[in-house]
């Protein structure tokens, strides 16, 4: 490991802070963003994009292709500002990163992840190349990046395991900084935990560090100007909220204690070498067949669940069908189709 603390690891570099599952991560990276500048970095905001069902009902992230008034940097990376917009069949709609750089009053990094972990990877490089980036810091709100695939309520694994796979291969350095263990309701706070021990064990970890007030106040802020649940969890925590939390409509369920407000950064190739997801999917040229390489896993992702919901709009059924039950219904149709699971 290259880096014995994240204030060595920013100070004086021009850094690059990426969410790197999409959506509302980018207030997860706000929130690193302000850290590394009181560290003495010279930090840009980005994020990979790739919007909630809620927010663009068309399944897939965002192309660069579909973005509108952004300054591009190569075939997977733009700038983007706070009048920057998607086009999407028609519909315009304004991606959280473009929210983000509205809120900073400064532009910030688009992330094309439709183009697999390699047009990640040309992504980082090109923000090296154009922008001077000298170190990029993944931030994963809840901390799926780690997960092993095993695990029964993994709910979207593709944007964590494309993006780490992008960050492993890229010409850069780079770490990981998992905001509020459990923050998404997928994966329980004891189970990140456990993961993030095990980096630990392999010298991976670099330090564990808290939100304080001035921090929450930039959270409080960010999280009303970009729209997110996952990211809000590590502010209620801090506020003193304890106790279940629903969200993603009542499907998920977060355990709010003292320990959301915490981040662990951690070494990304580290992160990246432990990671069957990551090394599946990595050289992938696109984000279905890094989809296809996950559903052979029997690894049911975000975006089999996005294409279910929208298949199943104009439906006649009178049934009513939870997302868990899609949900189940996916996987046993992974099962059938003679998928190998995933052995932890």
């Amino acid at each position: 490991m290259k880096f014995k603390s994240l204030e060595e690891a920013v100070a004086n570099r021009k850094v690059l802070v990426l969410g790197i599952g999409g959506g509302g991560d980018a207030a997860g990276a706000v929130y690193l963003y302000q850290k590394v500048r009181r560290f003495g970095g010279r930090p840009i905001l980005g994020s990979v994009v790739w919007e909630r069902y809620a927010i663009d009902p068309y399944p897939g992230p965002i192309p660069l292709e579909a973005m509108v008034d952004v300054d591009i940097l190569g075939d997977s990376a733009a700038l983007v500002s706070g009048s920057s917009y998607a086009v999407r069949f028609g519909r315009q709609l304004r991606p959280q990163i473009v929210r983000a750089a509205e809120f900073l009053g400064e532009k910030a990094l688009f992330v094309d992840i439709s183009k697999g972990s390699e047009g990640v990877r040309r992504a980082l490089e090109a923000a090296r190349d154009q922008l001077g980036v000298e170190l990029v810091i993944g931030v994963d709100v809840g901390g799926d990046a780690l997960a092993l695939g095993c695990e029964e309520n993994l709910w979207s694994p593709l944007a964590d395991s494309v993006s780490l796979a992008g960050l492993g291969s890229a010409g850069v350095d780079s770490l990981i900084a998992v905001h509020g263990p459990g923050a998404d309701g997928e994966l329980s706070t004891d189970q990140v935990l456990s993961y993030i021990a095990d980096v630990a064990a392999q010298g991976g970890l670099l330090g564990i560090y808290g939100i304080n007030e001035e921090e929450a106040e930039l959270l409080d802020r960010a999280t009303k100007a970009i729209e997110t649940e996952a990211s809000l969890m590590p502010l209620l925590a801090f506020r003193g909220r304890r106790g279940d939390q629903r969200i993603r409509g009542g499907t998920r369920t977060v355990r709010l204690s003292p320990v959301l407000a915490t981040t662990y950064v951690m070494d990304a190739l580290t992160v990246y070498n432990r990671s069957p997801l990551a090394r599946a999917v990595s050289g992938t040229m696109g984000i279905s067949q890094a989809r296809q390489i996950l559903n052979s896993m029997c690894i049911y992702t975000e975006l089999d669940l996005e294409y279910d919901l929208f298949n199943m709009r104009g439906s006649t059924s009178s049934r009513p069908v939870s997302l868990e039950d899609i949900r189940r219904e996916g996987i046993g149709r992974l099962v059938r189709q003679g998928c190998r699971p995933v052995k932890c």
